[in-house]
């Protein structure tokens, strides 16, 4: 018995340490039903990378006709394009400055998208009166964590992990 609580234990905190410690699932989960309620008409939540980008680049957008894009490109794209990666907490706050900015007032020449992927859609309208700092705060911290933290969506699939 002994021998089966300290393997539990073992392997409880090694999953643990795969989450960083600015991970917060209460966060991450309000981030989630902000994002369902509105950004969920134009952004569809996730789709696997090789099916989006044979999507645009292969078939110009007319398989899946999306409207926006996803919020897993996003997701890898905020990580990729915006501030610097070495400390989650201060990046937390650079892609949180960066979208607050866009959702209020978005300019193509702000994309963070790649150029295959934008030219399918045009410019959102602006977010502002429709959505607060706070809930872009904590749709921010959804976005964040969505596409895990390598570019390799390892969470949002196997919610136990959490």
């Amino acid at each position: 018995m002994k021998t089966i609580i300290m393997i539990f234990v073992l392997i409880s905190s090694m999953i643990a340490t795969e989450l960083p410690q600015e991970f917060d699932k209460k966060i991450y989960d309000s981030g989630e039903k902000i994002f369902d309620n509105k950004c969920s008409e134009c952004h569809v939540k996730s789709m696997p990378i090789p099916i989006l980008m044979k999507n645009f680049i292969e078939e110009n957008n007319q398989t899946l006709k999306l409207k926006a894009p996803t919020g897993n490109e996003i997701s890898f794209r905020l990580k990729q394009q915006i501030g610097s990666r070495d400390d989650v907490e201060f990046h937390l706050i650079q892609t949180n400055d960066f979208l607050t900015d866009y959702l209020y007032n978005p300019n193509l020449a702000k994309t963070i998208c790649l150029e295959g992927v934008i030219k399918h859609f045009k410019v959102m309208p602006s977010m502002k009166g429709k959505i607060t700092e706070e809930e872009i705060e904590q749709v921010n911290h959804f976005l964040y964590f969505l596409e895990g933290f390598n570019g390799v969506n390892k969470y949002y699939h196997d919610e136990t992990k959490f």
